[in-house]
């Protein structure tokens, strides 16, 4: 029930950042106390999805950080760091390898549909939702997860 609780809140979260370039703080909130639920009050677990939530958007922290500085234009939102703390206590720790393939997945994915709207509306400087893509490769390390 938990499961399908974060799908449908993961499904508001690409509408309303699709529509509105915006991620609400109250759906990441809600998410990541389904997380909580999710993972249960074990000790041993709580540990692994604190660590989680630090690792996952650690990456993408640097990029807010200093890539918007460099080229003096947001190139990602805190929203989406926020969505990835939540992410991140879902997914848990588990190795840098697996940080390293979702940071890979997500921006290729990303760029992939980036140069594709670029190309159809002959627009590169277009702004895109970057959540859908955060939360894709979310759903297929959580999918593998649980097979």
């Amino acid at each position: 029930m938990v499961r399908v609780l974060i799908f449908i809140i993961l499904l508001f979260i690409i509408f309303i950042d699709i529509r509105k370039m915006f991620i609400p703080n109250i759906l990441n909130l809600i998410l990541l106390i389904l997380g909580f639920i999710y993972k249960g009050l074990q000790l041993q677990s709580i540990e692994n999805g604190i660590i989680g939530m630090g690792v996952y958007c650690l990456p993408y922290i640097f990029i807010y950080g200093y890539l918007s500085d460099l080229l003096k234009k947001e190139v990602l939102g805190f929203g989406d760091i926020k969505l990835l703390m939540a992410l991140g206590y879902i997914l848990g720790y588990t190795c840098i390898y697996d940080i390293y393939l979702f940071c890979v997945i997500s921006f290729l994915i990303s760029t992939i549909f980036g140069i594709i709207i670029g190309i159809t509306k002959k627009n590169f400087s277009l702004p895109i939702p970057f959540s859908p893509f955060i939360i894709f490769t979310f759903l297929i390390f959580w999918g593998s997860e649980l097979v």
